[in-house]
Parts: structure tokens; sequence; C-alpha cells
């Protein structure tokens, strides 16, 4: 019902796998894990691959987004550590900006809304237009948060 009343759906799956969830996974277009990069999240990140790379075999593999990157005092994984192990390449890497987030989340706006100039809602944007197939992922040249994205 909902892939002939909109052009585009979101849906947020939990990580638990059920019946629907397994179902739903197998039946969409797109698969976009968002991930913090620590080890539990890791782990559940290369479980969902894994299993997706078995149910899905001939569709395009799930977009990696990593979330929260950069929080003062609690221990992460680097990006390219977290990476390696689930043989993906993230499609943004979100840093951690808790007047953003927080301004966001106490309006009860987008991050759009909140600072339509942040580099945050710029990849935001960046990321709907790979999921829709919009533009194509470009490889950063140098070093930093964000990966860049060449547009067709």
């Amino acid at each position: 019902v909902l892939q002939r009343s909109a052009p585009v759906t979101v849906l947020d799956v939990p990580h638990a796998w059920s019946e629907w969830t397994r179902s739903v996974l197998s039946s969409v277009d797109e698969v976009v894990i968002a991930a913090v990069p620590d080890l539990a999240n890791l782990r559940n990140a290369k479980n969902m691959l894994d299993a997706l790379r078995k149910m899905r075999p001939n569709d395009r593999p799930p977009h990696l987004i990593l979330n929260q990157v950069g929080m003062p005092k609690r221990p992460e994984i680097s990006p390219s550590d977290f990476c390696e192990p689930l043989e993906i390449d993230p499609i943004a890497i979100i840093p951690f900006d808790i007047n953003l987030f927080g301004n966001a989340a106490n309006s009860g706006r987008m991050i759009s809304e909140v600072d339509p100039k942040s580099p945050t809602a710029e990849t935001f944007s960046q990321i709907s237009h790979i999921v829709t197939g919009r533009v194509a992922i470009k490889k950063a040249k140098k070093g930093g948060l964000m990966g860049l994205l060449k547009r067709k």
C-alpha cells in the first residue's frame, strides 16, 4: 500500500530480527544502516549485513551511515576500523553536535530548519540524493569527517 501511495517511504526498523523485519527488508528497494561507532553497533551491523547479503544476493549492498562520531569522553572505533570488517564504506559520517541536535530535538524541528547551512544539514540532503539514486558516491580525497559526493 505504501509503495503505491508515496514515491518514497522510510521505515525505521529495529535491529532485532523478526519475521516482519525479514519480510520488510527482503522487499525494499534500498537499505540504510545507521550505526554509532562502538563495538555493539559493529556486531549488529555485521550481523545485519551478513543476513542481508544472504537474503538479497543480487541486490545492491546496504548503505552505511556512521552517526554521533566524535562524542567526547566516549570510547569509539575509528570509522576506518569500523568499516573494515563490514567490507563497506559509509555514505556519510555524521559528527556528534550536541548543540545542533539538542536544539532541533527541543524545538521539535528538523536539522535543516534549525541550521540550514550546517554541514550536517548538507549531509542529510546528500544522503537523500544517494538513497533515491540522484547522485553517485565520490571517495574523499582528503581526510575529514564526511565523504564528498559528486552530483550527476
